[in-house]
């Protein structure tokens, strides 16, 4: 029997619990049988549990469950079983488990979280890698990462890559006409609040934008675990020219994609990214970091900015404003890469990987 860690349902939906939320959704319309285990708690309402089978089960929240109550109620359960975790760690108590590692930003800059979030993180990370039957990440570049910093062996690391929920498989003009136009223009940024998304240098950029009318529009929400926040980026480069929206649904973020003129993400470390994915469905020219993850990602469907300096990130806008033709060859582009993407076949991959577990082979 496959057991899945449900303990992202209980939480907001960011692109790693996306990634849980879409493989079980997958799943569930290949007709797979597994069930979901939850700790005690409110399952969130942007996930549509309908077509799951899920089980509340053990006491405690957060990591403790997992850690603690999880692997004693899963050591009850009689018969042959795998415990998949989605969303990183899973107990280290189970081995017979198969884990997922998006990324390891805790290691490459510490710096970027709250030392507490780092200590935890740094403590379990190896430990359920080195008891995990195999273990699932994002692209290629975060397997490299894992490799070189857990020194975990090549072949026990499998990479499955992220999609694009279905609800923006949609042309672009199709999407617009969903929405009414806004007055503003605006440049899209989508992600959590965190140091690694590098909003400081963005904001910054927003002063060598020509057009003086141009507004940052952000979509994304904050946690504690992040070393920064929406008020100290605004009294260290605050701009009258951003607008933060906090977390949005569905409907919404596909209506700010679609108007945008452009998605700009200039992370400075990412396991995959959503985001550029995502504008890419709704039709908008993107424009991200030059980093390994995401030029594996994007290929030539997008622009690159170094994403260190903002006078790069604003002159490749200011050309991409200017420039009709290479708007239109990126949103050709774009449409055409985020379709070589696609969670039945990620779900298909993992679902090998979790037989392979049940079947005990090494």
């Amino acid at each position: 029997m496959i057991y899945v860690n449900g303990r992202f349902l209980l939480q907001n939906q960011t692109g790693v619990n996306r990634f849980a939320y879409e493989l079980c959704k997958a799943w569930s319309a290949m007709g797979v049988n597994f069930t979901l285990c939850c700790p005690p708690g409110q399952i969130k309402d942007c996930y549509d549990t309908s077509g799951f089978i899920i089980v509340t089960c053990g006491w405690g929240q957060s990591h403790f469950w997992e850690q603690i109550a999880l692997p004693i109620w899963f050591s009850r359960i009689k018969g042959e079983k795998v415990l998949v975790s989605f969303t990183g760690l899973g107990p280290f108590l189970i081995s017979k488990k198969v884990m997922t590692i998006h990324d390891l930003a805790f290691m490459v800059n510490p710096g970027w979280y709250a030392r507490s979030y780092v200590l935890l993180y740094r403590l379990l990370t190896p430990l359920c890698a080195s008891t995990s039957f195999k273990i699932l990440t994002v692209s290629e570049s975060s397997k490299a990462d894992i490799i070189r910093r857990l020194r975990v062996e090549s072949d026990r690391i499998v990479v499955v890559y992220n999609a694009v929920a279905s609800f923006f498989h949609t042309s672009a003009d199709d999407g617009k006409r969903m929405f009414k136009q806004p007055q503003e223009k605006y440049i899209l940024a989508v992600s959590s609040i965190d140091p690694r998304k590098n909003f400081a240098m963005l904001l910054k950029s927003m002063a060598y934008i020509k057009d003086k009318d141009v507004k940052l529009y952000v979509v994304g929400g904050q946690d504690t675990i992040y070393a920064t926040s929406i008020n100290k980026l605004d009294k260290e480069v605050g701009t009258e020219k951003v607008k933060w929206l906090g977390r949005v649904n569905d409907e919404e973020l596909k209506h700010y994609y679609a108007y945008a003129l452009c998605f700009v993400y200039p992370s400075l470390y990412e396991g995959f990214g959503i985001p550029p994915l995502e504008a890419m469905a709704c039709g908008t020219p993107t424009i991200v970091s030059d980093i390994p993850s995401l030029k594996e990602v994007c290929r030539d469907a997008s622009l690159y900015v170094n994403p260190y300096n903002e006078k790069d990130m604003a002159d490749k806008m200011n050309c991409l404003f200017e420039d009709a033709g290479l708007r239109e060859e990126l949103r050709r582009k774009g449409y055409k890469r985020y379709l070589h993407f696609d969670w039945h076949k990620s779900a298909r991959l993992v679902l090998d990987v979790v037989e392979e577990c049940m079947a005990g082979e090494k």
